[in-house]
């Protein structure tokens, strides 16, 4: 064995190979700076999955901003799920919320294929059910005024700490919409600390479990039923440098 050759050469980061030109502007955050980088990538079967997360954090307000941007894609058959900005904030202290962003041209909740749509879905978990309106009113007066269509889901065997979910789906790729709701967000969190006492510690456990352990193994079925093979173990990967790290 070359030694010097090992040494060397033995394995470097790959690199994310991220177009650039599909990535949106930060919400604007004061203090807000890059923290690190962090792929998770899986191919099984026919299918691949590449996922990119940044993760970064305000010294000046305390806040952290994790972003994702993500390909899910049937090398045969073409179906994928692309996550485009997908994001979370918290601020520890205080429940975290989290912006899904997706590109598909298959049904995220049928599992059936159709025409490409932009699906964006606003999460708030933790959190008062009354206080949880409250940002989501707040959300839906900015998204109406941006001629965005929404609706609030309950979410089928989560526990009731997860609470209802914001969505709107748009015909097409719209990548304008998903980062005007990015801003929104950032707004409505904003909010959400201003009106919302700090609880110290505030446990986030029930919450990184969930997501750890049974979104990934839903989100594997879910897959499954979209005709993309993304094992538990790889969305457990996503989820756990996704919720962790608060």
């Amino acid at each position: 064995m070359n030694e010097q050759n090992f040494l060397e050469n033995y394995l470097w980061p790959s690199a994310d190979r991220l177009d650039r030109t599909f990535t949106h502007p930060l919400p604007k955050i004061e203090g807000l700076k890059k923290c690190g980088d962090f792929i998770v990538q899986c191919e099984y079967e026919d299918t691949f999955s590449t996922n990119i997360m940044t993760k970064y954090e305000s010294d000046t307000l305390g806040v952290i901003l994790k972003e994702v941007y993500k390909n899910t894609q049937n090398k045969v058959t073409g179906v994928f799920v692309r996550l485009v900005g997908t994001m979370s904030l918290v601020k520890p202290g205080y429940p975290r919320l989290s912006l899904d962003a997706a590109v598909s041209n298959v049904n995220l909740f049928t599992g059936e294929r159709e025409d490409i749509k932009t699906t964006v879905a606003i999460h708030l978990r933790q959190v008062d059910p009354e206080q949880r309106k409250k940002v989501f009113q707040g959300f839906s007066e900015q998204a109406k005024e941006a001629g965005v269509s929404y609706q609030e889901r309950e979410v089928e065997y989560a526990p009731d700490f997860w609470g209802s979910i914001w969505v709107t789906q748009l015909k097409g790729i719209n990548l304008d919409i998903i980062r005007k709701l990015r801003d929104y967000a950032w707004s409505a969190y904003k909010r959400l600390m201003e009106e919302t006492e700090e609880k110290t510690p505030f446990d986030y456990r029930p919450m990184q479990e969930n997501s750890i352990f049974n979104s990934s193994r839903r989100e594997h079925l879910s897959f499954k039923r979209m005709g993309l093979s993304v094992p538990v173990e790889a969305q457990a990967a996503f989820f756990s440098v996704l919720v962790s790290g608060i």
